[in-house]
């Protein structure tokens, strides 16, 4: 099978015209016709169906199914692709969210500088939900996530690296700086400084909105960690990080959610499960993973 006859199907599929799926290969209508033709013969099915009186394309029910195996194979190609230009370059491809690259992975930097390592990490700093999405496309190898639930998948290896709680986050002057903890329910009605969307910890909020049947009252949003404890620090609301981007200072409290089942920032390692890790990859891996 030809994986350029697949490619053109599936662009025909989305495009519902031989007219513009071949241009947008830059070939004739009549490549497109005998690629179509020898998918047909290989797989003994009609896929489609010209309805010459309407000028429209009908997908057989062949003819989807066939769409989203084709799907598939096109996007494994393409990773494996990615996967093997990167192969001959000895840099390591590695995400690294914020929080975790300020708090968590630091103390390994010595270890890895060591090892040959840390030279050699060509690193990607984004959000963990936008670093997933690289991972399983291929445009990164390796990546630290933070998590607010695990969920085990066939596409992803991960290994659970550290767990820390959220906090309520207040300053030293507020009326709540000698509680020894508070339930989410009363975050109701106070200035809620948080920070964007893109960040995981959003999950959790929601999570514990929708099971408190309260809303925040949010005045603020910035993706920086600094200028959140800055401004709660200047008593300007109150917060929620978790612990890892929680430093001890004489400016802030921060007090334990006392609800319970309240979700975890979870620290992981993963990668792509079929994705073969290089020497050095693997030696990154076990170092963060073992230590």
């Amino acid at each position: 099978m030809n994986l350029q006859d697949l490619k053109y199907f599936h662009e025909l599929v989305t495009q519902k015209s031989f007219t513009r799926t071949a241009e947008r290969f830059n070939v004739s209508q009549p490549t497109i016709t005998a690629a179509i033709k020898r998918l047909e013969a290989q797989f003994g099915s009609h896929l489609l169906i010209r309805d010459q009186s309407h000028k429209k394309i009908i997908i057989t029910k062949a003819g989807m199914q066939l769409e989203q195996h084709a799907q598939a194979v096109i996007k494994e190609m393409a990773v494996a692709e990615t996967e093997l230009k990167q192969n001959a370059e000895e840099d390591i491809l590695f995400g690294l969210p914020p929080i975790i690259g300020d708090h968590f992975f630091p103390p390994f930097a010595g270890k890895l500088l060591k090892e040959d390592i840390l030279n050699h990490l060509n690193v990607l700093e984004f959000g963990s939900n936008e670093l997933l999405k690289m991972l399983l496309a291929g445009k990164i190898n390796l990546a630290l996530l933070g998590l607010v639930n695990i969920h085990r998948s066939t596409d992803v290896k991960l290994n659970v690296l550290a767990k820390y709680p959220f906090k309520v986050i207040v300053s030293k002057d507020h009326p709540w700086a000698k509680k020894k903890g508070v339930y989410f329910n009363e975050l109701a009605g106070h200035n809620f400084i948080n920070l964007t969307e893109d960040f995981v910890q959003n999950r959790a909020l929601r999570y514990l909105q929708e099971q408190n049947k309260v809303t925040l009252k949010t005045i603020y949003r910035s993706p920086d960690v600094a200028i959140i404890k800055s401004l709660v620090a200047q008593n300007l609301g109150i917060s929620v990080l978790t612990s890892l981007a929680i430093d001890n200072t004489r400016d802030l409290v921060a007090l334990p959610l006392l609800d319970d089942n309240t979700p975890n920032f979870n620290v992981v390692i993963a990668t792509r499960n079929n994705y073969l890790l290089s020497k050095k990859e693997e030696q990154l891996w076990n170092i963060l993973a073992l230590s």
